[in-house]
């Protein structure tokens, strides 16, 4: 990898003959592009051409899946508004953290192209830093940053562990934009004219438009910061605003569904502060919010950690110290600063964004302005050897402190002292290259450079691991099980919230039984999590997660699993969840039929209710908390026969009259229900579909109104006979977001028009 990173930078310091002349004239950015996207591939080569995928379980099961499940609809033809793939199905573009109308990820249908999008928003990101450092960034430097050093900024920024974390939590599509919207707003506050101030706008507009569509509001919030920073003149604020405008109208595609959702989803989760102690990670490399226990540090990043990594390195931080920017970029720097280590303190909602998305932005700034003390060192400049020896001697202090708290916490162990070999491979790496920069030649520099680079590019493996693609792209044993269960609906199953077995050869083959003495583990590896369908991982292969954790899914979905808790089997029987993952004990007792085993765990097919069905019987409820208590009497049991629902609302009810008459299934996708009902008796034709705003439903081909039933579900009337019921899904907003998305675009276009006819 030494090699690779020297042969790389010598080349770049060779096109512009940096020895001669720092501040030459001359001007290659296709090559410093091509050179620095050729840097970030090689050092992902692992995820590019190596069969290996992220080793994160949230990634694969919390992150991947939605993005999937979008592309594979637009591919389809279809807007990504309604997926299945978890609860009784929720909306897909109306929950922002699915980045379901981002167009980039539309493109990645697959495992293996989502990871490399992620790969191009880095290179991406490299080289938009690449190309703020080479742009006038402050007094001190009119002409920008060297092309070598611009490149070294570049990498540095691409090989950090907060970039890699945004890529696993599906963040970074909104980072990587970020040094594009500097470029942007710098050139925007630098033009002279108009045709200038127009093109610089609406490029402006579309990249905010771009991270607004991302879905990570803390993203959108740290572009208009750099916008409104670098852009705002008094002679470009018209064009600054329109752009502002455009970009935030082409937002609406995602925002303006989001917001229409409000109150129909729980609160969520929320996020949390980061903690002071797990700033040392910033120079030492790690993945101390991992959720593996043998990279994760509880004691600095807290038990609640969004990032699993937040190195930056040392070299960028001294680097970007080297001179003390403009008084509008210190504004900005301090301003995601606060925001990193406020944001989260005490808990905030989850759609705010992580306080890490924060120190991001901080980390974007702080690479372009790192070109600068780059250059000062290429120029022997004292106070550049100096920054670099400070940020030497803070890797080795907090060395010390990360080896004193290896003596108190021997449960960390494993994790300190990967850390403690990395960083101490990174000090060595940093005090030879400030040697060689003060005593070694001028034809040393790209030596010096790749000793800078080595800490971050070396530390890959430490802050970003990996595991065999096979794992991901494979399906699991018992996803082709489950495929014998034939339903026209999609396959639903309940897996417990906690589930753990530590048996290593149960990985081998998951039918063969288990000893029964086996201590659990906290933690599930990924290929243990995607084998048992963690989070919405099986709907790569056709397996819905009943009981989700989706931020989407209805804001009275977790009361109504704790109100069943007596009585589980009563709640997969009315909602027609026909898989359950269950402990071996219950099944052999209750004679459940075993479609695979894993350790102490067995997946069971179940004999449940259909998917969708005619009720003949049916009672009222106004508020969920009624219903509830009606269906699952606080006793256990079931206080309501299967043949008969609880509605919502108030009016005669009737008794049940027997079994619920199953409904054949004609058409069931994202969106789009078809069922063929047959009745001896009027009553009311229940889908196991989550009820929500947007589910317009036809009986018969005329529009009829629905209500929710069984709290999650819906229902419409049906008189005797045979009938067609056809339920079809459109996203409340989408189509005013969209209409106004393209509003907002054609004000972009329309000011580039104006421009052009305007005297300058």
């Amino acid at each position: 990898m030494l090699n690779f990173v020297i042969l790389v930078f010598g080349s770049a310091v060779r096109r512009v003959k940096i020895c001669a002349a720092v501040t030459s004239q001359q001007r290659s950015l296709p090559l410093v592009a091509i050179v620095l996207v050729m840097a970030v591939i090689g050092v992902n080569a692992r995820l590019v051409a190596g069969g290996k995928t992220w080793a994160d379980v949230r990634y694969h099961t919390e992150v991947a899946p939605p993005r999937l499940a979008a592309a594979e609809a637009v591919q389809g033809g279809m807007l990504p508004g309604w997926w299945d793939g978890t609860a009784l199905g929720v909306p897909l573009a109306g929950e922002p953290s699915h980045g379901a109308m981002y167009p980039p990820t539309w493109i990645a249908a697959t495992p293996r192209a989502l990871d490399w999008l992620a790969i191009a928003h880095l290179a991406w990101a490299a080289l938009g830093i690449a190309v703020w450092a080479r742009r006038r960034a402050a007094s001190w430097a009119p002409r920008g940053a060297s092309e070598p050093a611009a490149l070294v900024a570049g990498l540095l920024v691409a090989t950090t562990g907060i970039l890699a974390s945004a890529a696993v939590r599906g963040a970074l599509p909104a980072i990587a934009h970020l040094p594009w919207i500097g470029v942007a707003a710098a050139w925007l506050g630098e033009a002279t004219d108009r045709p200038q101030r127009a093109r610089a706008a609406i490029a402006l507009g579309v990249l905010v438009g771009l991270v607004g569509l991302t879905g990570a509001l803390a993203g959108l919030v740290d572009a208009l910061v750099l916008a409104f920073a670098f852009g705002a003149r008094r002679r470009t604020a018209g064009y600054l605003l329109a752009a502002i405008a455009g970009g935030l109208a082409i937002g609406a595609a995602q925002w303006l569904p989001a917001l229409m959702q409000l109150g129909t989803s729980p609160a969520g989760a929320e996020v949390a502060g980061i903690p002071l102690a797990r700033l040392v990670e910033l120079i030492i490399p790690g993945s101390f919010g991992s959720l593996d226990p043998d990279r994760a540090i509880a004691t600095l990043a807290g038990e609640t950690a969004w990032a699993p990594s937040l190195f930056v390195g040392a070299p960028l931080l001294a680097l970007a110290a080297v001179r003390t920017p403009a008084r509008r970029a210190l504004v900005v720097m301090g301003s995601f600063a606060t925001l990193a280590l406020v944001v989260g303190r005490g808990g905030w909602p989850h759609w705010l964004g992580a306080p890490e998305l924060h120190l991001a932005a901080l980390v974007v700034v702080l690479g372009a302005h790192a070109g600068a003390g780059l250059d000062a060192l290429i120029g022997g400049e004292r106070r550049a050897l100096i920054a670099l020896a400070v940020g030497a001697a803070c890797t080795g202090i907090a060395l010390g402190a990360l080896g004193a708290l290896r003596a108190r916490h021997p449960e960390a162990t494993v994790a300190i002292d990967r850390a403690l070999l990395h960083g101490g491979l990174g000090m060595v790496c940093i005090v030879a290259a400030v040697v060689l920069a003060w005593r070694g030649p001028k034809r040393a520099m790209p030596v010096v450079f790749a000793l800078l680079a080595l800490p971050s590019v070396g530390s890959v493996t430490s802050i970003a691991p990996v595991i065999e693609r096979s794992i991901v792209d494979e399906p699991p044993t018992w996803a082709r099980a489950a495929e014998r269960v034939v339903s026209g609906a999609p396959r639903r199953v309940y897996r417990p919230t906690f589930m753990f077995d530590a048996v290593p050869v149960a990985k081998a083959d998951v039918t063969v039984p288990r000893p029964q003495h086996i201590d659990p583990v906290d933690l599930e590896d990924v290929e243990d999590a995607l084998a048992t369908f963690a989070g919405t991982s099986g709907w790569k292969w056709g397996i819905a997660a009943a009981r989700s954790e989706d931020p989407a899914r209805l804001a009275v979905h977790d009361r109504a699993w704790h109100a069943a808790a007596r009585e589980g089997g009563a709640l997969l029987d009315r909602y027609g969840i026909a898989l359950a993952i269950l402990p071996e004990t219950l099944v052999i007792p209750r004679k459940l039929t075993e479609l695979g085993r894993r350790g102490r765990w067995a997946l069971v097919e179940l004999p449940v209710a259909p998917p969708a069905s005619v009720m003949r019987g049916w009672s009222w409820a106004v508020a969920p908390e009624d219903a509830l208590a009606l269906t699952y009497p606080g006793g256990g049991g079931a206080g309501v026969l299967r043949g008969s629902t609880v509605l919502r609302g108030g009016g005669p009810s009737r008794p049940d009259r027997g079994p619920p008459l199953p409904c054949k299934v004609t058409t069931w996708t994202a969106g789009d229900i078809e069922l063929s009902c047959t009745s001896d008796s009027d009553g009311y034709a229940v889908v196991s579909s989550s009820s929500v705003p947007g589910w317009q439903v036809t009986v018969d081909d005329r529009d009829a109104e629905w209500l929710t039933s069984d709290v999650m579900r819906r229902a419409v009337a049906v008189p005797a006979g045979t009938h067609a019921v056809h339920w079809r899904y459109e996203a409340p907003g989408l189509g005013l977001g969209l209409a106004i998305a393209g509003i907002g675009l054609a004000l972009l276009l329309a000011l580039g028009a104006a421009s052009r006819l305007s005297p300058r």
